[in-house]
Formats: structure tokens, C-alpha cells, sequence
């Protein structure tokens, strides 16, 4: 019976050590969480923008759908869970702390997870070190302070991994909720869907006699699975094409016109890469810096031994559920982002099956210390103060040092200014009644979406650039003031049709330097001749050599700003070309040897659309002018002319007209089919 209290008295410290922990994890996700990361980017501010819409159009998307299960991101759907969750703070003043918050609270579940996983099923008495040892994770530091979904994934991602154990090793009643985690997991970040199908089915396949022993628990799981599941194939039925557009976008070499051998290759080569322990313990130049803390891996590196002896010490306990678990979760968590490219955010969940190999290295060298040194909590009370340590200097490193630790703030860099950009436009019109003010939105993406989010709706300014003003001699109003970064204001101060620029106010960098200028400007005395010149430069075509029907062909087109001419005739759907401005677009191919025509079909966009055919034959003759006209719709359609006979033909003319638009436009086409 002595032995009772003294295990309770271990107990209770093992609890208050694992308390401090998660304190300490707390503080470090909250403190200053609006100002690190430096940036608030628009997919952070796209979670609390979809939400409120969401409520707004009475929990419908924009195509009437009611309760829909995915979200659109710019052009593809992509957001699910981490939308919904934004509904309950949705409707209160909007700020980046509340928005970054709500995801930073879940983050608690991922050390709770693997500590309970350290417990429970390693039945280590230092279980309590988890939340220390992942408070010192550069990669999950950083990630877990902002509302990225990618940091959902990872959370609900550790509840499912030990749900599941909960499952395999205590009660099959867990089973419902290893499901609902791993479907949150799932719905929560794009990549984080094959992750979760491999890990289930690789769980499937290790554990299959487990699994199939209780027929009524399993079917239970089934019907389960089949509910979760049931959304995500509505959504499939209802949006056929978003797969192959996210994929596009992505420029996954899955869509790519290589062999399919080739594919899994390129595949493999991925997976292997996102394991790799140079990629994850040192700094690398392969992610963009606004996903890295400088000097730093995405782990530090001084864990990377006990990593590999955690690694050893899973293979050596391969056929224990918790060990296994493990390791399958490290060779799955880059499979997402295998098809595509490696990075951070991608791969993120990765984190927690590092963590937890981590802590099997430290629980096997503080045993072995303790058992070898004759004060046996040293060597865990060092330990633990280290990791602390650490985790607190990263923490003021990033807060304090963060934003100068890179130069370029722009597009390709930190994307800084959402929230002071804001704040120095409203004190702007609140000093400058009257003025019409228009942003330049070359310095972030999607910098519409992050205005909304900080000025609310309606924009009291324009998003654009001085390019129109650049293209077309347009009347600039005395009101008007342009928002521009250093690099367009170099340009305007270097552009001779323009002239009188007059800056009236700026805002900083955190370096100090210039970010953007608030300026007026009015157009040059020369201005009007070299509109006028450059106007009939434009209005020369284009000329390429394409490969058409088998041979190399000589094409003249109107002149693109978006897409090539190759793109009409690779088979791909997905890749348009478009006008600068010309309306109709006119293409002529001209066919080293003829060629047999008796149709022509044209992929084009929503407006009203004539399309027009001409042919020079093979005779000299030509062939009657072909016409086709349709109506204006929603979608990108086929236009078809029909021939009526076979043409032996020369060179083919072919004028696409967006009927209600006057030129200036822009004129899509997607794809051009001969037959």
C-alpha cells in the first residue's frame, strides 16, 4: 500500500509538469498573435470573408446550394471546414487576433493529442514533455499563429491518430470519433485528403483482423464513414471540373501531357523529398520566406538525433499499435503534397508524426539517463527547462526580429501592409475628404479580399493600376489618387507620358524604407502622340508556328495579353488565351500542305458570341463565309459551324466577336477544333 501514494504523488506532478506545458504552448501561439506572422494574408482573411458571406446569402453559396460543403478561393474550391468554423465569430468586429484565434485555440488538441498518445499507449512517465517539445517547432510555431487551413488539417489530424489508438487499443465504441476526426482532417485542407484516405486504409490493412472480429462495430464504422463521405461526393457530382481546374492551378504534373510511368516517378521522387531530414532540420531556399523563420529548419536541428532514435525505436517496436502508428503517419503526411511540389504548408502535418518520434528519442535517452545518473530528474528537469528556453527565445525572435528578417515585403515576399495599408487609408480620407482613391494590388494576392476584410463592404477605393491609364489615353480625375508601390512609382517617375507627380503621403516598411506611395498624377504634353503610335504597334498581329492536325502551321492573331496561341489546340480545357483588346479576334492558319475540313468547333466564354469561318481552298477558290451566332450564358460552351461538305483547305480564317462588347475588350477562347 505505500507504493499507492507515492504513485499518485507522481501522478499529480507528471499533471502539473504537463499543465505548465500546455501554458506554455498557450503562450507562445497568443502572445502578439496579431503582429507575428508580420503579414495577415488573404487566405487568412478569406476564412472570415467566406463566413460572413455565408450568413449573409442564408448559408447558400453563390449557386443556391444551402449548407454547402466547399468554399471558392479565387478560382477553385478549396475551403470547407476551416469557413464553417469562422461562422460563430463571423458577425463580430472583425480583427486578426479573432480570426487567427479561433484556429490557434484548436492547435491545443495537437500537443493534448500526443501527449495522451505518450501516455496512454507509449506508458511513458515523461508524456508530459510533449507540449514542450512541439512548443519548439519553428514550422508549427509559425503556422499555428495563423488562420491558414493548412493548420486545421494538422490539429484534427492528431485527434484522429489517436482516436484511432483509442479504438485499436481500449474501446471499439471510439471508432465513430476516430472517423469524425479523420473527416474533419480531411475537410479541413486540400492535400490533407489523401493523407487521410492512405492512413486509413494503411490502418485498414495492418489492423485488418482487428477489424473484421466485431461485425456489428464494423458496419457501424461503415454506415459512418458513408455519412462523412456523402458531402464531399455531392460536391464531386455538383462541380465535375473543380478537381482538374485545383489541379491546374496547382500545376501538378498529373495533368501534364507525360506518360503515366513518368508521373509516378516524379510521384515517388516528391514523397521521398518531403521526407527528406535536410528539408525539415535545416533552413532551406525551397519555400517562400513568408512560410520560414529565418535561420531556422522547419525543426530545429539539435532534435534531429532524437529523432532518428525515435525512428529507431519505432521500427524496433513495429508491432505495437502506438509505434506503428508512428511511422505510418511519417511516410503517409507527404503524400498531399506529392501531387504537386513540396511545401511547408503542404506538408505541415507531417509535423505530428515527427513530434511524436521525437519524443520516443527523448523518453529512450532520459530513461537510459536516469537509470545512469544518480540524481534521476535531472536529466528531465534539464531537458524540459532547455525546450522552454528555446521555445521562449523563438518566441521573441519572431515577435521582435520577425519583421526585418527579410527585405522583400511584396508580391513574392512577406505580402506586408493588409492591416496598416488599411489604417493609413482611412486616415487618408478622413484628411482628404473628396478624394477618389484607387490600389494598386500588384503587392499581395488577392488584396481585394483582404480590403474587404479591414474596410468592409462597399470598397471606399478602386482596386487597380496606372496600366489602363498606360494603355489608353483615359481622363484622369483632379481627385483622384493613386496607391502604388516602389516599384510602380519608379516606373511612373520614368514613363515620359506622364508627368506632375506629386506624393502626398506614404507609409513605411517595417525596415523603415518607402512601402507605398500615395501620389496624384496628370499626363505629359507628349502623351497623346506616343498613345497614338503605340495604338497602331498594337494593332500589327501576332505570328507563331503551331503544330496543327499533324503539321507546322503558320498562324497570325490578334494580339494576347493572357495565354499563347498553342493553347486553343493542346486539348486542355483548362488554358485560355485571350485578347489585349481586339474584338473580334481574328485567326488565320495557313497549312503548308491542305488539309480535309468539314466542321469547326470553338470553346468560348459567357458573353453573346458570333463565331465566322472563311477558307482559301485548295483550288485558289474560296469557300462561302460560314457563320454561327449563340446567346450569353454562365458557363464556357462549345460554338460549332457545320461545312456542309468536305473542304480541301489552304488557309482557314476564323473571327470570334463578343456581339455586346465594344472594342477595347477581351476575348476568350479556350479551344480550337478542326475536323
Amino acid at each position: 500500500m505505500s507504493g499507492q501514494p507515492e504513485m499518485l504523488r507522481k501522478n499529480k506532478t507528471a499533471q502539473t509538469l504537463f499543465w505548465l506545458g500546455m501554458a506554455l504552448y498557450f503562450l507562445t501561439r497568443f502572445i502578439a498573435l496579431d503582429k507575428f506572422p508580420i503579414y495577415f494574408f488573404s487566405d487568412e482573411a478569406i476564412q472570415t470573408m467566406s463566413a460572413f458571406d455565408l450568413i449573409n446569402r442564408g448559408f447558400r453559396d453563390l449557386q443556391g446550394n444551402l449548407l454547402p460543403v466547399y468554399f471558392e478561393n479565387g478560382q477553385q474550391f478549396n475551403l470547407s471546414l476551416s469557413v464553417w468554423l469562422q461562422v460563430p465569430i463571423a458577425w463580430l468586429p472583425r480583427s486578426v487576433w479573432l480570426t487567427r484565434g479561433l484556429p490557434a485555440l484548436i492547435s491545443l488538441v495537437f500537443p493534448l493529442s500526443v501527449s495522451l498518445w505518450a501516455r496512454d499507449f507509449v506508458k511513458s512517465k515523461y508524456w508530459w514533455l510533449a507540449p514542450v517539445i512541439i512548443s519548439t517547432l519553428p514550422a508549427w510555431f509559425l503556422h499555428s499563429r495563423t488562420a491558414f487551413e493548412t493548420s486545421l488539417g494538422v490539429s484534427f489530424y492528431s485527434l484522429f491518430l489517436l482516436f484511432y489508438l483509442k479504438y485499436r487499443l481500449q474501446n471499439r465504441k471510439h471508432l465513430p470519433l476516430a472517423l469524425l476526426f479523420g473527416a474533419c482532417a480531411f475537410y479541413s485542407y486540400a492535400p490533407m485528403q489523401l493523407v487521410v484516405v492512405a492512413t486509413g486504409l494503411v490502418l485498414l490493412a495492418a489492423d485488418w483482423r482487428y477489424h473484421f472480429e466485431n461485425k456489428k462495430n464494423l458496419v457501424i464504422g461503415l454506415v459512418t464513414l458513408l455519412l462523412l463521405a456523402a458531402p464531399y461526393f455531392l460536391f464531386r457530382f455538383r462541380h465535375q471540373q473543380a478537381l482538374g481546374i485545383h489541379l491546374h492551378l496547382l500545376s501538378s504534373y498529373w495533368v501534364s501531357n507525360i506518360p503515366f510511368v513518368n508521373k509516378l516517378g516524379i510521384f515517388l521522387s516528391t514523397w521521398l523529398k518531403g521526407l527528406n531530414p535536410l528539408y525539415w532540420f535545416f533552413p532551406n531556399e525551397a519555400d517562400l520566406v513568408r512560410h520560414q523563420m529565418q535561420g531556422l529548419g522547419h525543426l530545429p536541428w539539435f532534435l534531429l538525433p532524437f529523432f532518428l532514435l525515435g525512428f529507431w525505436q519505432g521500427l524496433r517496436n513495429w508491432k505495437q499499435p502506438a509505434y506503428r502508428l508512428a511511422l505510418i503517419a511519417l511516410l503517409v503526411g507527404p503524400l498531399g503534397a506529392a501531387v504537386a511540389d513540396i511545401a511547408i504548408t503542404r506538408v505541415l502535418v507531417t509535423v505530428v508524426p515527427f513530434s511524436m518520434l521525437i519524443f520516443l528519442g527523448f523518453d529512450c535517452s532520459l530513461r537510459w539517463l536516469s537509470e545512469k545518473l544518480p540524481l534521476k530528474k535531472v536529466p528531465a528537469t534539464v531537458t524540459a527547462l532547455a525546450l522552454a528556453g528555446f521555445s521562449l527565445w523563438m518566441s521573441w525572435y519572431a515577435i521582435v526580429k520577425g519583421p526585418t528578417w527579410y527585405s522583400n515585403y511584396g508580391l513574392y515576399g512577406m505580402q506586408w501592409g493588409g492591416q496598416q495599408l488599411s489604417q493609413k487609408i482611412t486616415e487618408f480620407r478622413q484628411n482628404n475628404p473628396g478624394t477618389r482613391l484607387t490600389m494598386s494590388p500588384s503587392w499581395a494576392n488577392n488584396s481585394d479580399v483582404i480590403m474587404r476584410f479591414f474596410l468592409d463592404d462597399p470598397l471606399p477605393l478602386m482596386i487597380g493600376t496606372l496600366d489602363e491609364y498606360d494603355l489608353y489615353h483615359l481622363q484622369i480625375n483632379p481627385n483622384q489618387v493613386f496607391i502604388l508601390t516602389p516599384d510602380e512609382y519608379d516606373w511612373l517617375l520614368q514613363n515620359p507620358k506622364f508627368d506632375q507627380v506629386e506624393v502626398l503621403d506614404r507609409l513605411e516598411l517595417p525596415d523603415g524604407r518607402t512601402g507605398f506611395y500615395f501620389l496624384s498624377v496628370e499626363y505629359s504634353d507628349e502623351a497623346g502622340q506616343i498613345f497614338e503610335i503605340e495604338l497602331q504597334e498594337r494593332r500589327l498581329p501576332e505570328v507563331s508556328e503551331v503544330e496543327v492536325l499533324g503539321q507546322l502551321t503558320t498562324i497570325t492573331y490578334s494580339r494576347l495579353d493572357l495565354g499563347t496561341i498553342a493553347h486553343i489546340f493542346d486539348g486542355d480545357e483548362l488554358t485560355p488565351m485571350r485578347t489585349l483588346e481586339a474584338n473580334p479576334l481574328e485567326i488565320t492558319i495557313v497549312f503548308p500542305k491542305p488539309v480535309e475540313l468539314q466542321r469547326l468547333t470553338a470553346l468560348v466564354g459567357s458573353p453573346a458570341t458570333r463565331l465566322s469561318v472563311s477558307m482559301e481552298l485548295a483550288n485558289g477558290n474560296e469557300a462561302p463565309l460560314f457563320t454561327e451566332q449563340i446567346a450569353s450564358s454562365d458557363n464556357i460552351r462549345p460554338v460549332l459551324v457545320e461545312f456542309g461538305s468536305v473542304y480541301q483547305v489552304k488557309k482557314l480564317i476564323v473571327w470570334i466577336e463578343s456581339i455586346n462588347e465594344e472594342e477595347p475588350t477581351h476575348v476568350h477562347l479556350w479551344e480550337l477544333v478542326l475536323e
